[in-house]
């Protein structure tokens, strides 16, 4: 075996300033490392708050989901939220599904079959889903690539919303309205949500009250966001912080059983107990089998 070379950037002095604030040498030379130079800027990456939940209306096309599931609700439509089979997409789908349900929105869920169906919309599920009457699809983590199928889904009768949080093509789908952080026109400063974490921000839009939604839904953020290795800072890190004392003080019950199951201690469970204990077995269900329909 080759000898392994490291390759150890140099080190990055450290701030006076931020020793003076009261932080140890260690943290303040993490902090310096991450470009972190002020008091100020370490107190925003370390305690921010509710103040950086951006307005869910600053991603393109939000105003249009809101417009058609509004639409949907009106006229009683049946609805399937789309998800994926990790656990991104699960979070995202149970998170979007929960909330629609609690409008009164009659919703059904359905994550295709890794083996037989693979990622993503695909036409064999949109023929199911216009025989179950469904007449609006709203994709969770997935969708932002699926010209073909969007176009097949029209041709159904359905119509659907894409929230994704993937990198986009040249051509967009021919959606109702297409919600993903990276679209080149989307003026949003958080390019860096997870699926859960768009599925959030729709949320936020229908119900006018974030702070609300994220206390109701913050869990499932959490763990969807760690699990995609989604960067922790902005947005992202007040969902994970807020998810991870969910967690330990108020977890949803079928959360609340997977970390018993696991043998997870509550008061020291963190980012990193989500990364090697909870997530791994929420996406074994996406390989040993069909995780919903």
């Amino acid at each position: 075996m080759e000898e392994m070379v490291w390759n150890i950037p140099p080190a990055v002095p450290i701030p006076d300033e931020l020793i003076r604030a009261g932080y140890t040498p260690l943290l303040s030379a993490v902090l310096a490392s991450r470009g972190i130079r002020t008091a100020a800027e370490a107190a925003a990456f370390l305690e921010c708050g509710a103040d950086v939940l951006e307005d869910p209306y600053r991603l393109t096309d939000m105003d249009a989901a809101v417009s058609r599931i509004q639409r949907a609700l009106d006229r009683n439509e049946t609805v399937a939220v789309y998800g994926d089979y990790d656990v991104d997409g699960i979070t995202s789908a149970c998170l979007l599904t929960e909330y629609l349900r609690g409008i009164g929105l009659k919703t059904e869920i359905y994550i295709p079959d890794r083996l037989e169906e693979g990622y993503g919309l695909n036409n064999m599920a949109l023929d199911r889903l216009s025989r179950r009457n469904v007449s609006l699809v709203i994709t969770v983590d997935c969708g932002v690539t699926a010209v073909e199928e969007t176009d097949h889904a029209a041709e159904l009768g359905i119509d659907v919303i894409i929230t994704d949080h993937h990198e986009c093509r040249e051509t967009l789908p021919r959606a109702a309205a297409v919600v993903d952080p990276k679209r080149p026109d989307c003026p949003s400063g958080e390019r860096d949500l997870a699926g859960v974490g768009v599925a959030f921000k729709l949320a936020c839009a229908l119900s006018g009250d974030a702070a609300g939604t994220l206390a109701r839904f913050a869990d499932l953020a959490a763990v969807g966001t760690v699990a995609d290795v989604m960067p922790l800072t902005g947005e992202n890190r007040y969902i994970v912080r807020t998810g991870l004392e969910k967690l330990r003080r108020d977890p949803r019950p079928g959360l609340a059983a997977l970390m018993d199951e696991a043998n997870v201690q509550r008061d020291r469970l963190n980012a990193a107990s989500v990364s090697f204990t909870l997530a791994p077995r929420i996406n074994a269900a996406g390989r040993l089998g069909q995780v919903a329909h």
